[in-house]
């Protein structure tokens, strides 16, 4: 067997979907993804295929919607040493509906204003694994909260359409120092760092940084037609405003 520590090593795991892995647009929920990866990635270690390391920053990419079905998924693992990339699909399907990178190496830091959206993360004792502290799917769950409180603002300048005017495209995260189970709320920090013509970036900080950051490129989206689309004037506006310090 090849050492996976320096060769690269691809493995698949194949798993079944349930109905709670899905969210309002009746897509797989976007924590769920890691959630299967993590699935996979445990059960590999378990089995000696891989190597147990500590990820320091974890990429998902959002490739297209994953819809439920009796279909098992698989996860195909590749492993080189410093990375794990590991891409979701159908069982059937040859093309990746998402794409999960694990690193040992943190996330480029970049510069983050003041103001945004406040939100108080609470770490629930389901939250915790190994070690008593928050697991990295429930950090990347926190990260979604409060990226949701932030956006909504956004959305009731769209109009009719709600959270369906929006889709992740991707998101990355650090970890920093651990969520520990208590009952004090731990802060972070949501702001919109990037205003593109059909997309934005916000980023969440946790404790200002210290507990990990988030970056997330959200799409402007079209439920009728099922395809991206342009900010509107009113997104845009709303968007903007939230780019300079308040």
């Amino acid at each position: 067997m090849s050492n996976p520590l320096h060769d690269p090593t691809r493995l698949e795991h194949e798993l079944p979907m349930r109905w709670a892995d899905l969210d309002e647009l009746s897509h797989v929920n976007n924590v769920v993804y890691l959630d299967y990866a993590s699935e996979a990635r445990a059960v590999h270690v378990a089995a000696g295929e891989l190597a147990d390391r500590t990820a320091r920053s974890i990429s998902v990419e959002f490739l297209r919607p994953l819809l439920l079905s009796r279909t098992p998924l698989r996860v195909t693992s590749t492993d080189d040493g410093s990375r794990l990339v590991q891409e979701i699909a159908p069982a059937t399907s040859a093309a990746p509906f998402a794409r999960v990178t694990w690193s040992d190496a943190p996330a480029p830091d970049g510069d983050v204003p003041g103001g945004g959206e406040g939100y108080d993360v609470a770490v629930r004792r389901s939250d915790v694994g190994t070690g008593d502290v928050a697991t990295p799917i429930a950090v990347f769950e926190y990260a979604q909260e409060a990226r949701i409180a932030s956006v909504a603002r956004v959305r009731g300048a769209g109009g009719a359409g709600g959270a369906a005017r929006f889709v992740v495209a991707q998101v990355d995260l650090t970890l920093g120092e651990p969520f520990a189970w208590q009952r004090e709320p731990y802060p972070a920090r949501t702001v919109v760092t990037r205003v593109g013509r059909s997309s934005f970036t916000v980023t969440t900080l946790f404790d200002e940084g210290r507990r990990g950051r988030a970056e997330a490129v959200l799409v402007g989206f079209d439920l009728q037609a099922q395809r991206s689309r342009v900010l509107d004037d009113d997104e845009r506006a709303v968007l903007t405003e939230q780019l300079s310090p308040r």
